[in-house]
């Protein structure tokens, strides 16, 4: 893990699924939703749900249906989430905490997510997070999505910072090779589509189990500032 407590963070963004809020039991329940929409007995465990979040969700979809078929699945998929979503959202532990400890010391912060631009940001509305996070970006927002870097770049030049003084923090490869591409710091949690084990040979700069860690780790970044 790299050491960051000479450098100057002055802004953070989020990834929003399995770092800042927990949508897996909406996520699954769509996708099996999906699955019987066409005729299939198959349902979904947890872990495979994991393992299909993170990246577009054409390319999700696609793991699951035959090709002619992902663009009516990813439509069954949405109209079922819509429905569900928000009463099945919770967010992380820690996660109102560390938000407003970042606003409070005056950091901008904000969210780059592969979700539906819309549907996060109304995650954050629902959260009462919309004053500590007042930038979401994601999906239909008219840039491509992650591991692309240009919604990070984008975000960063609309907060009014660069990248060197900028910390990604996500819970998988997408966010990993996101960040890199842009240039910026990024920090890997194992709360979300990644264990320790699969996440660790990336070499993040820095990889925590929990969002307290982080907080943690960001008072002591302060404090040697």
């Amino acid at each position: 893990m790299t050491s960051l407590s000479s450098s100057s963070i002055d802004t953070i963004l989020f990834d929003l699924d399995g770092t800042l809020a927990d949508s897996f039991a909406p996520i699954r329940s769509s996708f099996n939703q999906m699955l019987r929409h066409f005729g299939h007995d198959r349902e979904l465990t947890e872990s495979e749900t994991l393992d299909l979040v993170g990246g577009p969700l054409d390319d999700s979809v696609a793991r699951l249906l035959p090709a002619p078929l992902v663009s009516s699945g990813t439509s069954v998929f949405r109209r079922h989430y819509e429905k569900i979503y928000l009463e099945m959202t919770h967010p992380m532990a820690g996660a109102p905490d560390l938000l407003s400890e970042i606003f409070q010391r005056g950091q901008a912060q904000g969210v780059v997510t592969n979700k539906l631009g819309a549907s996060a940001r109304e995650i954050i509305r629902h959260f009462g997070w919309s004053s500590l996070l007042p930038l979401c970006l994601g999906e239909g927002d008219g840039l491509p999505l992650k591991p692309d870097p240009d919604m990070i770049l984008y975000a960063a030049e609309l907060l009014k910072t660069s990248p060197d003084n900028l910390l990604f923090v996500g819970d998988s490869p997408y966010d990993y090779m996101a960040a890199r591409k842009a240039g910026c710091r990024i920090c890997l949690l194992t709360t979300g589509t990644h264990r320790r084990d699969s996440l660790a040979p990336l070499a993040p700069d820095l990889l925590f189990d929990s969002l307290g860690e982080l907080g943690r780790w960001l008072r002591e970044l302060g404090r040697d500032q």
